[in-house]
């Protein structure tokens, strides 16, 4: 007990990649043979009620934390969930369990493995975000731009169409200029984890037709209700309506577009979403990655976490 007290201390597993990899169907595999805590690092399963849309359907007796967290109309930043998951590691090994990470949003995952970068500390400014929330996007882009070329140069095409992104960094920029004192990082105190990381991929075309698949499942099984529930309690303006798989439906209701069109534009919106999902863990030299169309994979993965998990 003792010698597994001192393994477990530090460990962590995290098993990342983009939509429609199957992460938590093998997370809940790995959970089940190494007495795993399962965390959710999805920034969409956060809200309560989105449930089709984002893809809630694991075995109802399987208990993932920091899901169905917050109503849609709460915002809900990398900070906090950084904090709690933190709070779910900290649990986990005191009950000598292996914390197990799974998602697919890149900046809650970065939040865990780079827990002192800079920015995570940086709050939100609602008389800035409420100021810039009023602009259109083309002076958002023009204001990045002013702050920070370079960065706003480096930003792919989603994101710098992307207004909620943009208003974050240009607060972070704002922010950090600013300041008194120069950035510290959140303290976290946190000790150095022994963490293994498994970003599953494939290629776009395998990815593309899984997702098409999710989508028509989803569809039948009744997303559209599901909005129509969800619009007697709140606004496209909130931050859950606001979001993938429900954002793509606003022109349909609204009667500015008809079902086919949002449909599409989901589809469009999910491949690209993967694109991004891609390319943020590529660059990530940590991370060991697993082609799922590969036979036996997952043997592969059970292999190596086997010889990690008994390792000092």
């Amino acid at each position: 007990m003792w010698l597994n007290s001192v393994l477990m201390s530090k460990k962590i597993l995290i098993i990342s990649g983009p939509t429609a990899t199957g992460k938590t169907d093998l997370a809940i595999k790995l959970a089940k043979k190494y007495n795993g805590l399962l965390i959710s690092a999805d920034s969409r399963q956060i809200y309560q009620g989105l449930d089709i849309g984002t893809g809630k359907d694991h075995p109802p007796d399987i208990k993932i934390h920091l899901i169905d967290i917050l109503t849609p109309d709460q915002s809900f930043s990398v900070t906090q969930f950084q904090q709690l998951a933190f709070e779910k590691i900290h649990l986990a090994h005191h009950h000598h369990q292996l914390p197990i990470i799974v998602g697919g949003t890149g900046h809650y995952i970065d939040a865990i493995v780079n827990p002192q970068r800079d920015t995570y500390h940086l709050k939100p400014k609602r008389c800035l975000r409420f100021c810039l929330n009023k602009l259109s996007l083309k002076n958002l882009q023009k204001i990045y731009q002013i702050l920070d070329k370079k960065s706003f140069d480096s930003l792919n095409n989603s994101e710098k169409h992307n207004p909620h992104r943009l208003i974050r960094k240009i607060e972070i920029k704002l922010s950090l200029l600013f300041s008194r004192d120069a950035p510290r990082g959140v303290s976290t105190n946190h000790p150095n984890y022994d963490i293994l990381h498994f970003s599953l991929t494939a290629p776009t075309s395998f990815l593309y037709h899984r997702i098409d698949q999710r989508i028509q499942k989803r569809l039948s099984l009744g997303l559209l209700d599901e909005i129509k529930t969800l619009l007697k309690t709140y606004k496209w303006s909130d931050p859950g309506l606001n979001t993938l798989a429900y954002k793509e439906f606003r022109d349909y209701f609204t009667v500015r577009a008809s079902l086919a069109d949002a449909q599409q534009k989901w589809r469009f919106d999910e491949h690209a979403y993967a694109r991004r999902q891609l390319t943020w863990f590529k660059k990530r030299p940590e991370v060991i990655f697993i082609d799922i169309t590969q036979p036996k994979y997952s043997s592969r993965i059970f292999s190596l976490v086997k010889k990690w998990y008994n390792s000092l």
